[in-house]
């Protein structure tokens, strides 16, 4: 039993196009968003029954039970988990490797990544991932991932303390408002409107 996941519906859509979803013989199977609540359970409750392929996307890495109860699948080693992609947080790759060897059942785990992807989006180049041993190559995407994710932090805080920011502005501009004070509303409102034009530009 094999579960396979991409990040997202698009990519998944994207592979069952290619030339190589054929090959997966006639035991596969989708899981996504926007299936029943029926179809989503029945295609979990298979995911983990031997010969069974399941092509699932990311947000079923996270806390769904493909819980294995069978025999065959146990004594070959358990239910095999490939992430097709390189997360941006290191908790969803932790989720997802959750999804083998649950409550004490056997399973594997493995990452196939596309050079593409990781030039898109952690702009890596392939070239360079060619320079890098196998058995240190996690451990350097890793790294990447991780200042990648703390430059990103920056500035997610750099724009909740521009909003703070502008929000005590604007209270202070109405505050002025209400009170009568004319020239320091004018001015508030003046500051607020160069503020606005300069997130734009």
């Amino acid at each position: 039993a094999v579960i396979l996941f991409f990040p997202d519906k698009e990519r998944m859509n994207e592979f069952t196009r290619s030339p190589f979803y054929p090959k997966l013989g006639r035991q596969k199977m989708l899981l996504s968003e926007e299936m029943s609540a029926a179809d989503k359970e029945f295609a979990i409750s298979k995911a983990a029954t031997s010969g069974q392929v399941t092509i699932s996307s990311a947000v079923f890495g996270r806390g769904t039970d493909f819980f294995c109860k069978d025999d065959r699948v146990q004594k070959n080693g358990g239910v095999h988990v490939i992430q097709a992609f390189l997360s941006t947080e290191h908790s969803e790759e932790i989720q997802i490797q959750g999804r083998t060897a649950r409550q004490g059942k056997k399973g594997s785990y493995q990452m196939i990544l596309l050079g593409t992807d990781l030039e898109a989006n952690f702009g890596v180049k392939e070239t360079s991932v060619s320079s890098i041993s196998k058995h240190e190559l996690y451990n350097w995407l890793s790294k990447i991932r991780d200042k990648q994710r703390a430059k990103h932090c920056i500035g997610v805080e750099k724009v909740l303390e521009q909003a703070t920011t502008t929000n005590k502005d604007t209270h202070q501009y109405f505050d002025s408002l209400l009170l009568g004070h004319k020239d320091k509303a004018t001015a508030l409102f003046s500051d607020l409107y160069k503020s606005f034009k300069k997130k734009q530009m």
